[in-house]
């Protein structure tokens, strides 16, 4: 569905008369809708950690570097994500203080683990990867729109692009929006638009098998692993 699909969706609801252009178009409302329509498009995509939207991005270690560019489309990263890496057995340590990075550049310690840590608009990585080492993590892509040509991109510029996201969400988003700029009532199209904001989002995770028992430990936050077996005693 075009944006000018979801754009004349969201007109039959707010009395509109019915586009026939959005980007383009040079009439008042035509020219709200096309701001309204990427600011609500990126509130959507704000609101949840979409699979959609996740990427893997890897370093790679040359022996010197610890300072790496975030990815081209780099939004933020996802709530729960770690960095790993082929080195250490369990997720490096993010370090949120300045101070405390300043810290391992400044005394002598000897690396047990690796750290990192977000500044200068790079991921800076301690003890400097070695050649070949590699680290992963997950991020949030912020090219939430694809063209007509499938190409992906930040927000709408032409009426056949796409929202990557849920079409249906977006209308409901742009409806309680523009009502709310307007002054009319839009408490109703607010409470439809959260339950389908809710529904997507309980959809976007996938299965929740239920377990019964006690849940198996993962491996998630382990620090010390014993590489062998234990047998009691003889």
């Amino acid at each position: 569905m075009s944006i000018l699909d979801v754009v004349r969706g969201a007109a039959t609801v707010l009395g509109m008369d019915m586009p026939t252009l959005v980007f383009g178009a040079t009439n008042r409302e035509m020219v709200e809708m096309q701001e309204l329509v990427n600011v609500m498009a990126l509130e959507v995509a704000k609101a949840h950690d979409w699979q959609k939207l996740l990427i893997i991005a890897t370093f790679t270690g040359d022996g010197v570097a610890d300072a790496f560019d975030m990815p081209s489309d780099y939004r933020r990263m996802q709530k729960t994500s770690s960095l790993w890496s082929s080195r250490w057995r369990w997720a490096t340590d993010h370090l949120t203080s300045p101070d405390q990075w300043l810290e391992l550049q400044v005394t002598p310690v000897a690396a047990v683990n690796g750290y990192w840590i977000i500044f200068g608009n790079q991921f800076r990585i301690w003890p400097s990867m070695a050649s070949g080492e590699t680290v992963k993590f997950f991020y949030l892509s912020n090219e939430i729109v694809a063209a007509s040509d499938q190409s992906k991109k930040t927000s709408f510029t032409e009426d056949a692009d796409t929202f990557r996201l849920s079409e249906d969400l977006l209308k409901k988003a742009i409806i309680y929006r523009w009502k709310q700029n307007k002054g009319q009532a839009y408490e109703q199209d607010f409470d439809d638009y959260q339950e389908l904001l809710l529904r997507c989002m309980d959809d976007d995770a996938g299965s929740k098998p239920i377990i019964s028992g006690q849940p198996p430990v993962s491996w998630r936050g382990r620090r010390v692993t014993w590489p062998g077996s234990v047998t009691g005693a003889a």
